[in-house]
């Protein structure tokens, strides 16, 4: 071996705080380039949908989504949009067995994206509370640090840096205390809404025949 190479029992370093900070960066543009993309896709289908209602000429699911220039299979994945699409065509129809299946199905689908929505704020929520609770570890760290090195109640100098320490501890816990509440609350939520959706799905919305 040459005196270049690194020992095998070293441990890898992370990446350098500028290309991490780059790489956060990408990944929030690549993230918002992907929202962006799907609100247009979303916003071209409801054009084609409100066109279908203005004309009063029903249109395929197939042919939305030509028109509309998404994935043939976008309607399949964002029911909500293909049970409106079914409501138009149902009242151009004056089909009220048919209109009242859609109803209950858009709103079926409404819920499944709430629900998608609340999942993804409780993702949202503990990745913030993680973030604080590492926050919090560093303080810690840095206050033990400091008091490991002497001297933070006897020295004015110290004493600044000490009640900062201080300060930032309180904030981090603060932070951890509002996140945790704010993840029980969205849970509960979450409950509330499954329940319901069982009890939809489960037959309650199903459409009374009308003789």
């Amino acid at each position: 071996m040459t005196g270049d190479r690194s020992p095998q029992g070293q441990a890898p370093k992370g990446p350098a705080p500028g290309r991490a900070a780059a790489l956060d960066v990408g990944r929030q543009a690549a993230a918002s380039r992907r929202r962006a993309d799907s609100e247009a896709c979303r916003q071209r289908v409801l054009d084609v949908i409100t066109r279908m209602r203005k004309t009063r000429r029903p249109v395929s699911d197939a042919e939305i989504t030509r028109r509309a220039e998404v994935n043939p299979q976008y309607l399949q994945r964002h029911r909500d949009l293909k049970a409106e699409a079914e409501a138009v065509r149902a009242h151009l129809a004056a089909d009220r067995p048919r209109a009242a299946a859609a109803a209950a199905a858009r709103q079926d689908a409404g819920l499944a994206v709430e629900n998608r929505m609340l999942l993804e704020q409780n993702a949202a929520l503990r990745r913030d509370l993680e973030a604080a609770r590492a926050e919090l570890r560093a303080v810690r760290v840095r206050d033990l640090a400091a008091d490991v090195l002497g001297g933070l109640a006897s020295i004015p100098a110290r004493d600044a840096e000490a009640e900062v320490l201080r300060k930032e501890r309180d904030q981090a816990l603060a932070a951890v205390r509002r996140a945790e509440a704010d993840l029980l609350a969205l849970r509960n939520v979450v409950q509330r809404l499954m329940v319901d959706n069982t009890r939809l799905l489960g037959g309650d919305l199903q459409p009374s025949s009308d003789g």
